[in-house]
């Protein structure tokens, strides 16, 4: 065969491989259209409040602040977004602090609902029974000039003014937001860079325990320690206090265990869950070493309350609850997704509540205390007993979400278009769950272990 017909023979191929590629994008697009217009239909009776607003930016990390602000004579009161973005071309990236005011209490009319704007809960001069409410806008109030994307921004937990942020480059930036103008002056100039990672990576953690300390996680494959109480005005470029390589692929969250300061997780796509005692010095070895999902680990979440339970969040499509005091087989296995789960949460309030976002475009809600309950057929068809509430307001893969610490059951979340919603799941939904009360008494470490036979779904 001449070196022409194969060239020509590969050039077919090419082209028959692009066109089979097109009609599954094609395809996908009408099953996401579809899949929305469903959505859209039900929304007004899923949701107390929905609201979506639209960036200029897509951001990649988003995260209430802590405080709230009362308006007096007003029912709504006001809070606080921490956003990045993620631009495109020769726009400038920011950290960005956005406002919004949600009704301090809501009560929603299905003929309230707003199709276009896809907005209900007591917003605009609709809402709430015919009477005016604020306009639901989530609004920028503060830029802070960034080198390149905001791959994950936090604020530290002792002093929310201070704000860490993962660089494209691998650096960590540490801004007092303080310190800066609410308007950009186009030059980065951040209060602290820290320096270490020689790869980009989206792992970042503050320590709960000590105002200062902040784990961060690489695709170097490091975990490195830093201590930014040793900062002084000459002295702004500081070194990791400790470097862990006891992960051998990228590292891609951690986390400081809740109750003990000496603890960290973190989570890579070796397959493996690892803890970590900061009072070791930097090695190759973890104290902990879990492995049970099939693929890449991307996400870690420490229960806020059970000293020894944890999850984490499978590109198998799975979700795993760990004891951490036996390393060989997870509690648990949550399977309900259909594509990579991204990140988790638990609920700050209730107990058993896990919150989970995937690659599939959904957020769901799980509640454990309904682990081993009995199913009809029926049932079975809707998911696990678990699955407590999906959320499929977004068209694009989700990038980050977060609770709100004041307003039970309030979330925001925000995807890799420009889109960030802001909704609370229908009170009618959550029947065991009032506002005024507590879940039942089956505790998250009460779980069932996984049966030897139980295995993700292929």
């Amino acid at each position: 065969m001449s070196s022409s017909s194969s060239d020509e023979d590969m050039e077919v191929n090419e082209r028959s491989f692009q066109q089979v590629r097109q009609d599954e994008d094609i395809v996908e697009e009408r099953l996401i259209n579809e899949e929305y217009k469903t959505w859209k239909k039900n929304a007004p009776f899923l949701y107390d409040m929905m609201l979506s607003s639209a960036l200029e930016w897509p951001t990649l990390t988003t995260q209430w602040f802590p405080d709230k602000q009362s308006n007096p004579d007003e029912n709504f009161s006001t809070h606080r977004l921490l956003l990045g973005t993620h631009t495109s071309g020769d726009a400038g990236n920011y950290i960005q602090i956005a406002e919004l005011q949600l009704p301090n209490s809501i009560q929603p009319d299905v003929r309230d609902y707003d199709p276009e704007r896809k907005e209900i809960g007591g917003f605009g001069p609709a809402g709430a029974g015919g009477k005016d409410g604020p306009e639901m806008k989530v609004k920028v109030i503060h830029k802070i000039d960034h080198p390149g994307e905001v791959n994950k921004a936090r604020y530290m937990p002792q002093n929310p003014d201070m704000i860490a942020s993962m660089c494209v480059d691998g650096k960590v930036m540490i801004w007092d937001k303080t310190k800066h103008a609410s308007i950009p002056t186009g030059t980065p100039n951040p209060q602290m860079q820290l320096v270490g990672h020689v790869k980009e990576g989206f792992g970042l953690g503050w320590s709960p325990h000590q105002e200062g300390h902040l784990a961060t996680g690489s695709e170097d494959t490091t975990v490195r320690l830093w201590d930014i109480t040793t900062y002084t005005k000459a002295k702004t470029t500081l070194s990791p206090t400790q470097t862990f390589k006891h992960h051998s692929s990228i590292v891609n969250d951690v986390q400081y265990h809740p109750q003990h300061r000496n603890l960290i997780g973190s989570v890579s796509d070796d397959l493996t869950f690892q803890v970590i005692d900061a009072r070791q010095p930097g090695s190759t070895r973890a104290q902990f070493v879990f492995q049970h999902q099939r693929d890449a680990i991307n996400a870690l979440a420490f229960h806020p309350k059970a000293e020894f339970i944890a999850a984490t969040a499978s590109a198998d499509k799975t979700i795993a609850i760990w004891d951490i005091r036996f390393e060989k087989d997870p509690m648990h296995l949550l399977q309900g997704h259909r594509d990579a789960v991204s990140a988790l949460s638990w609920h700050p309030h209730e107990e058993a509540v896990l919150a989970s976002s995937s690659n599939d475009r959904r957020i769901i809600f799980w509640d454990l205390s309904k682990t081993g309950d009995e199913q009809t057929d029926e049932e079975q068809e809707d998911g696990p007993p678990e699955l407590l509430f999906m959320h499929g307001g977004h068209t694009n893969r989700i990038s980050d979400f977060s609770w709100n610490l004041h307003d039970p059951w309030v979330m925001v979340s925000a995807a890799e278009d420009n889109l960030i919603q802001v909704w609370k799941v229908a009170q009618m939904l959550l029947e065991r769950y009032p506002n005024s009360t507590r879940r039942r008494d089956t505790r998250v470490d009460q779980l069932d272990p996984v049966p030897k036979t139980e295995a993700p779904a292929e």
